[in-house]
């Protein structure tokens, strides 16, 4: 009996299991507690946070914002990468003073700052990161010049003038007071709203016209000499500066002082601008408004000198009780402060963050002190956000938003019950076929299968990696593929045995001629998941990088740990058997005539790629809004009923056209999509959820995504570009491992790709899968599978071609097809086993993922076997010194 002697190989592997199984710990502890409970440890445990994976938001819900600095009004000079770099610390320190845990904030190109926000919903995460944060007082118009601006304006729109200029404006009263007059003298017959005091307690409140008089303003106000257009005094629900403009009217209002003739009667050294939120016209009313100033368009001083701005509630006086933002000036500003308001004592000045006003209180007195506070604030949060950016400072540019996605708390679950629990079914189906099919080999096999699980795993911790859904199906993916260099392994170990040699040797002689197989099919994988990690974006970043990790991990787990556990076993007893089990016998004597019928299965392609090209024309694709831009939403009921014609009767009633309802299948809720163009509307979400509930839709928005046309190009561009190099990259791979015969069979193998990925393309048309970011990583992962297969068969005709030789290279290519058919069929079934699972249970975001995989692998399995050697054969005929 020979003894086994524990060597450096064997201190290794127990280091890394011993180092990966402490690594993970900390993910186990922080995932394996929900909500609060995980929020209290890592608030308990820190650094618990920087040790462990990361949950993408659809697995843990919340928002992702992308952002681009918006370059218009840039300076010459101005470096693009140092303001971008400014940018990203300002938000960081707005998300980190927030107290918001695990925020996921990085750069993504030159001009761009992605941002995860986990539990956190849309509409703070666009106010906490998205405000540039500029703060402004300025000083409203004159009140003699409002109405002169706003008559001149009706005068244009209801064409009671053609020829009225912008100068007009600052110079021709006459004509403006007079078509106002009535307007003019509402106003001020009007009764005040009494506002609170917002300046240091010294500044009255702004003038208001009252709710109960507005109809009385608006009998008085000037109206349309004729049809031909609306008057602006007509919109205001009481005529006066700063004034209520009905939720209803905003947009159209917004949309007519963008008109390039209303535009050049607005004097230059005034603007319009509305207030920052709605507000109930009267404490009694459930109207709601937005006011809309006139103000001095020069800003009396800005933000940039305030050193503290802290939140809290009113104590005293008749607006006891809300909430307001006290300002702190530091520097130069109390004199800056204290000079504004000794010059414009009387006159109302409105604070102004972003272009919108906050507020616009009246100046009764000189403020020395430096000290303000903005009120007319919804809510304590409101008024939090407000003063985190107030401190944290303004964008060094504006920045706009091009892309949201926000995924619910309960679908966040949802994917992660769904994603984790397909993939244990699909790993205890690949472990129980392989220890069927290998007996004590497949035992091992399925050993080393887990430990690359928990590799992998250590692995992305580590990198404090973001996992996503997408991620996770790469994930179970990766563990169905690793099978694959085992099962390389095994089939050349059961060639040895039935050789004659004994099984040490066999196990020895194996191991090393599967090597250049192995080393070359993974790596061509691993190309394709590094082109997803580089071009791909959000959820298909996650998935190339998860790949790219568990193909390295399994090439470690296959050649070293079970090489490792196989010389123990045979050491340990000086066996001459071993128990790899012997197949199916007709698998294993396949006499396949692929090569005497190339022919006809070209003939096949022919008619399956034209059918392809065929559907693809006339019926085109399925472009979600990752392509075209627009929005979507995920409604789910509690009900298991059919709900889409309610749906679309429900959304037609209330006049929004252009949407598209589909059923979301492979989900544990009953879910539904509604997709649609960009909307401009800010209520819009607001008023498609009263649509349902006076259709009486009893359904919930458990996530919603917003993508910008620029986002949309690109992907297009990028999903194009990463399909084009993965095929290059893939020609260059093996012409260079071929050497000078290479050539050939890179051509043959990126031909294969080429006809794998119309005709894929040609199912997704047909099926009108939805064509999104995660259909690209499913096309690349197929390409990376099918060039796998089709390598381990060229890497055995290369062998044969030395063992043989080149005079019949038909007969050789035929049988090398042959003896590596039982592999083929092996692999193919336990990827298959995983990806059927992920079609069935991964839940909707997956689910066309899993069936594009499924047919990726039937059709890759077909063009390695029947195409591309072909093809190698059609080479070295037309090109002699070739082969």
């Amino acid at each position: 009996m020979n003894k086994y002697k524990f060597g450096i190989r064997e201190f290794i592997i127990l280091a890394v299991i011993a180092l990966s199984a402490y690594t993970v710990w900390p993910s186990i502890q922080v995932h394996s507690k929900k909500g609060e409970e995980q929020k209290a440890f890592l608030k308990e445990n820190p650094k618990m946070a920087t040790k462990s994976i990361n949950f993408g938001l659809d697995l843990a819900g919340g928002t992702s914002i992308t952002l681009q600095i918006d370059q218009s009004g840039l300076k010459e000079g101005d470096d693009i990468k140092d303001i971008q770099a400014q940018s990203l610390e300002i938000i960081r320190n707005r998300v980190d003073q927030y107290g918001l845990s695990e925020p996921q904030i990085s750069p993504s190109g030159d001009d761009r700052i992605l941002v995860e926000l986990a539990g956190v919903d849309d509409s703070t995460a666009k106010a906490l990161v998205g405000s540039t944060a500029k703060l402004e007082f300025k000083i409203l118009a004159e009140a003699d010049r409002f109405p002169q601006v706003v008559g001149l304006i009706d005068q244009y729109l209801t064409r009671q003038t053609s020829d009225v200029t912008a100068d007009s404006a600052a110079t021709d009263s006459t004509a403006a007071k007079d078509s106002t007059v009535a307007a003019k003298d509402s106003a001020k017959d009007t009764a005040q709203l009494s506002d609170e005091e917002l300046l240091g307690g010294k500044v009255a409140a702004a003038e208001a016209p009252k709710a109960e008089d507005s109809s009385k303003a608006a009998t008085e106000e000037a109206a349309p000499a004729t049809e031909v257009g609306k008057a602006l005094s007509s919109y205001y629900m009481s005529f006066a500066n700063g004034g209520f403009i009905a939720e209803e009217d905003i947009e159209k209002v917004k949309k007519l002082l963008e008109l390039d003739g209303v535009k050049k009667l607005i004097p230059r050294d005034l603007n319009f601008a509305f207030g920052s939120g709605l507000e109930k016209i009267s404490n009694d009313s459930p109207v709601k408004a937005k006011r809309l100033y006139l103000l001095k368009r020069r800003a009396e001083m800005g933000g940039d000198d305030i050193v503290n701005a802290q939140p809290h509630r009113l104590a005293d006086g008749v607006s006891a009780g809300e909430v307001a933002v006290t300002l702190k000036f530091g520097g130069i500003g109390p004199k800056k402060f204290s000079a504004v308001t000794a010059a414009n004592v009387g006159k109302q000045m409105a604070i102004v963050l972003d272009n919108q006003v906050i507020s616009a209180p009246r100046i009764n007195e000189r403020i020395p002190n430096g000290d303000a506070q903005i009120t007319g604030l919804d809510d304590m949060a409101e008024a939090n956000r407000l003063a985190v950016v107030l401190r944290a400072g303004a964008l060094k540019a504006p920045m706009k938003i091009i892309e949201s996605r926000t995924v619910g708390a309960t679908l966040g679950e949802e994917n992660i019950v769904q994603g984790f629990g397909s993939g244990a079914v699909g790993l205890i189906l690949c472990l129980v076929f392989m220890v069927a099919y290998y007996r004590l080999g497949g035992l091992i096999a399925s050993l080393g299968m887990v430990i690359n699980t928990l590799v992998t795993a250590a692995v992305m911790s580590v990198f404090n990696a973001t996992l996503t859904l997408p991620g996770i199906a790469g994930f179970i993916l990766v563990v169905g593929m690793s099978l694959d260099a085992n099962v390389i392994i095994y089939e050349r170990i059961r060639e040895e045995l039935k050789a004659g040699l004994t099984a040490r040797a066999a196990v020895a002689k194996g191991y090393e001629r599967a090597f250049s197989a192995i080393l070359d099919s993974n790596l061509t994988t691993v190309l394709t998941g590094l082109i997803l990690y580089k071009i791909g974006t959000g959820s298909v970043k996650g998935f190339g990088l998860t790949l790219t990790i568990g193909i390295l991990t399994s090439l470690f787990c296959a050649i070293t740990l079970t090489r490792a556990i196989l010389d123990w076993k045979l050491a340990k007893r000086d066996t001459t058997t071993l128990s790899i089990g012997s197949g199916i016998k007709a698998i294993n004597e396949a006499n396949l005539q692929i090569i005497p019928h190339r022919k006809r299965f070209g003939l096949i392609s022919t008619i399956l790629i034209i059918a392809s090209i065929a559907c693809i024309v006339v019926k085109g694709f399925d472009f979600s809004i990752d392509f075209t831009g627009g929005q979507v939403y995920t409604v789910q009921y509690q009900d298991n009923a059919k709900h889409e014609s309610d749906l679309n009767k429900a959304l037609s009633a209330a006049g929004i056209n252009g949407t598209r309802v589909r059923s979301l299948g492979g989900t544990s809720a009953n879910s539904y999509q509604i997709s649609m163009r960009a909307s401009e509307d800010a209520q819009f979400e607001l008023k498609m959820n009263e649509a349902f509930k006076k259709a009486g839709q009893e359904c919930v928005i458990v996530a919603k995504d917003n993508v910008g046309p620029t986002i949309g190009k690109e992907l297009r561009f990028n999903a194009i570009l990463s399909v084009i190099l993965a095929w290059i990259g893939i020609l260059l791979y093996v012409w260079f491992r071929f050497g000078k015969f290479g050539l050939g069979f890179g051509v043959a193998a990126v031909l294969g790709l080429v006809h794998d990925t119309i005709i894929t393309l040609g199912f997704i048309s047909a099926f009108s899968l939805s064509f999104d970011g995660a259909l690209i990583a499913s096309l690349l992962t197929m390409i990376g599978y099918s060039v796998n297969d089709t390598i381990v068969n060229f890497d055995r005709i290369r062998e044969n071609t030395a063992i043989y030789g080149s005079a019949n290279f038909g007969e050789t290519i035929n049988k090398s097809i042959n003896q590596c058919f039982s592999r083929t069929m092996v692999t193919s079934l336990t990827t298959l086993f995983v990806c059927v699972i992920l079609a069935v249970m991964g839940g909707s975001s997956i689910r066309d993922f899993g069936l594009v995989q499924c047919f990726g692998i039937l059709i890759g399995t077909y063009s390695s076997v029947c195409i591309c050697s072909p093809i190698v054969l059609w080479w070295s005929n037309r090109f002699k010194k070739g082969v």
